[in-house]
């Protein structure tokens, strides 16, 4: 595999649960490749905010492993503050600066 195959962002089988039984995220496997856009579509509640939190380590996994340009970040090891350097994420608007105009 070469450096242009490999994803971008991976995770590979992501479990999330809050609780004990309540799974909000099922053994997700996804592959985002360069120079892509890729959108998450779904309902309400089905866990694409969830997944784009743990993406970028705002949210700690129960299983699986998560991987950044082939480097696995969900490691105990890795810098969360470093990591989320190189990943932009914009909140909905309930989280935005009230204050503020665009």
């Amino acid at each position: 595999m070469t450096a242009a195959d490999t994803p971008v962002l991976r995770l590979e089988a992501v479990r999330k649960t809050y609780g004990r039984d309540r799974v909000v995220l099922r053994d997700v496997t996804l592959d985002v490749p360069p120079h892509t856009v890729t959108a998450l579509i779904g309902a309400s509640g089905s866990g694409k905010s969830t997944l784009l939190r743990c993406a970028n380590l705002l949210e700690e996994i129960d299983d699986g492993a998560i991987f950044l340009d082939g480097e696995e970040i969900t490691d105990p090891r890795a810098d969360p503050d470093a990591i989320r350097r190189r990943i932009g994420v914009v909140f909905q608007s309930y989280n935005l600066f009230p204050h503020m105009t665009v």
